[in-house]
């Protein structure tokens, strides 16, 4: 697991690397490393998890005719490790990563095909004309994000790595505001800057010094339903991805939410290893939403230790600048806060390696909006839908726009337009037509991204069972009565973790990992005084985004009663992440 970086065109000086380095530091503390060529260059932050003796990057062959750096986890490389060996390859350590170039070279680009992880690749080869290639693993666990210009091609981890490569300074893009308040997030494919993109799920570029060409996977069909699709089975395939996941020999930490994802992983962990500590977050005070009884009980029943943190009031003005500096991209989810403070106490308790249960949801239909979407039968329900994962719905939201910003977005395409085509796609049926959506474009932009960062700006690895291809390829065939029907939603799921769980967590209704902050967005307590100082002045609405008008009528009428605190939150999070 490191943070990568790199170039390829005219040369940059070593200064541009370096700062591209330091930058990611966080996610790559144990080793530092660069390989340049004639207007090429590729460097790896590494964070040492499977054998830290071995492994060096940026990796190359022995002729130096190809280099490769990495960013992730490859859980079948003893099994390409072998097919290597048949080929009279040999490979030195137990390391994941010394496998690619050898692998690459056997196989060429189809290599990614075969590999069993989640990853973002850079390579150079050098052996036929020179060529940067890049590739993100099938849900894009790991982000990387590139600018193209006529000089060539950068990319990087994390954007600030990015912009430390870049010799002139970015321009933020108008159209990220409409992004944020549409996705909570920058989609796919986007960021907050123009001409800065990301890496789609399994996408693949090529840069030959002339021209970018790029390969991505096809959004649309189904593979047929398979009556092989069990309970049983899945319970089967699930145990076996977690063993494969958790070969290392460094203890292993898990969230435990107290809901049925995590509490299944722990449940498999724990009957693995004998290493394995469960964490989980609360907030101060007496909320709805605390969740610490059930995941105590899922922590006993998996028989391993909980460690419970809690995030307190007072913490709030300190806590919410840092998170938003880990995150380098806005993220409007208030959950992304406990996320934060989950990463940073499992990294203070010497855990490198974290299990979570991000994709479980997307992949087997766990959300009331998918059960609320198939019972809708007017023609409106897409975008009812897509007003669900919006910050507010998108009525709302324009509100907020200055009459300038309202035209330049309806002079082209909008968010919302662009989703809308997304979600449109054709599909089998509706609920795949949702699943799809959720699976290649919401999961992957919001919650796979604010994974990836927030754990590597604490050296934690979030490891994804239920986003390992094996998963995705199960849960497509699963016939969809099976996933969604009126009175249940993820279904096949909740059978398969009988026995995994405990009765009191069978038996409960379903509850988001969150962070309480309509309890804490009241006037009077930190956060509101937080809040207001942070959109007292607004640079949103100075730089002519946001309508300030509009903006002190949301702090009215919430210090009036009326509950705007979501909006709050995530306006208060967009402001500080402005750049």
């Amino acid at each position: 697991m490191c943070r990568i970086y790199g170039y390829f065109g005219p040369d940059l000086d070593v200064t541009a690397l370096e700062s591209a380095r330091d930058a990611q530091l966080s996610g790559g503390p144990d080793q530092q490393h660069c390989a340049r060529g004639e207007n090429w260059g590729l460097g790896c932050n590494r964070l040492s998890i499977q054998d830290p003796s071995h492994g060096r990057q940026p990796f190359t062959n022995a002729d130096g005719s190809v280099y490769a750096v990495f960013n992730g986890e490859i859980y079948n490389f003893r099994a390409i490790r072998e097919e290597l060996a048949g080929h009279g390859v040999h490979i030195d350590g137990d390391s994941d990563g010394s496998v690619l170039v050898p692998y690459y070279e056997l196989h060429g680009d189809r290599f990614v095909d075969r590999l069993d992880g989640m990853y973002a690749i850079a390579l150079v080869d050098l052996r036929f004309g020179r060529r940067l290639k890049l590739w993100s693993d099938p849900l894009a666990v790991k982000s990387l994000y590139y600018a193209v210009t006529e000089d060539g091609l950068t990319f990087s981890s994390e954007l600030s790595g990015l912009t430390g490569l870049r010799t002139k300074p970015l321009d933020v893009d108008p159209l990220a505001i409409d992004h944020y308040m549409n996705w909570q997030c920058m989609p796919n494919g986007s960021s907050w800057y123009t001409g800065v993109s990301s890496l789609h799920p399994g996408e693949q570029l090529v840069h030959d010094g002339r021209t970018v060409t790029g390969r991505r996977p096809q959004d649309g069909g189904s593979p047929p339903t398979d009556d092989e699709c069990t309970p049983e089975s899945l319970g089967a395939l699930l145990t076996r991805e977690v063993a494969q996941m958790s070969l290392q020999s460094a203890p292993v930490a898990v969230q435990v939410s107290g809901g049925l994802d995590s509490g299944i992983l722990a449940t498999l962990l724990g009957r693995r290893r004998a290493d394995v500590t469960g964490f989980h977050v609360t907030h101060e005070g007496s909320h709805t939403s605390d969740e610490e009884s059930y995941a105590r009980e899922a922590a006993a029943h998996a028989g391993i230790p909980l460690e419970v943190v809690e995030i307190r009031e007072a913490e709030l003005p300190e806590l919410i600048p840092a998170m938003v500096t880990a995150l380098g991209t806005p993220n409007a989810t208030p959950h992304a806060l406990s996320a934060y403070v989950l990463f940073r106490e499992i990294s203070n308790s010497s855990f490198r390696v974290c299990f979570v249960g991000d994709g479980a949801d997307e992949q087997f239909g766990g959300y009331r909006r998918y059960s609320t979407a198939l019972a809708a039968d007017d023609e409106t329900w897409q975008a009812r839908y897509l007003d669900r994962l919006s910050l507010v719905p998108q009525a709302r939201y324009r509100q907020l726009y200055t009459p300038e910003y309202r035209a330049l977005l309806d002079s082209g395409v909008s968010s919302r337009q662009r989703s809308l085509e997304l979600l449109s796609r054709p599909a089998p049926s509706r609920l795949e037509q949702l699943l799809t959506f959720d699976r290649l474009h919401k999961l992957p932009s919001l919650n796979l991204r604010k994974l990836d960062h927030l754990a590597m700006a604490h050296a934690v690895e979030g490891r994804v069972p239920y986003c390992q291809p094996s998963v995705t390829g199960f849960a497509r065939r699963t016939p969809d009565v099976l996933k969604v029907t009126e009175s249940r939603r993820k279904q096949i799921l909740w059978d398969a973790g009988e026995g995994l769980i405990p009765q009191a967590v069978q038996e409960r209704q379903k509850q988001p990992f969150t962070f309480p902050v309509g309890a804490f967005m009241t006037p009077g307590t930190k956060l509101w005084d937080f809040t207001t100082d942070v959109l007292a002045r607004p640079r949103l609405c100075t730089s002519g985004f946001l309508s300030e008008a509009a903006v002190r009528k949301v702090l009215t009428e919430h210090a009036g009663g009326q509950d705007h605190a979501r909006l709050l939150w995530g306006l208060m999070i967009l402001e500080l992440s402005l750049p």
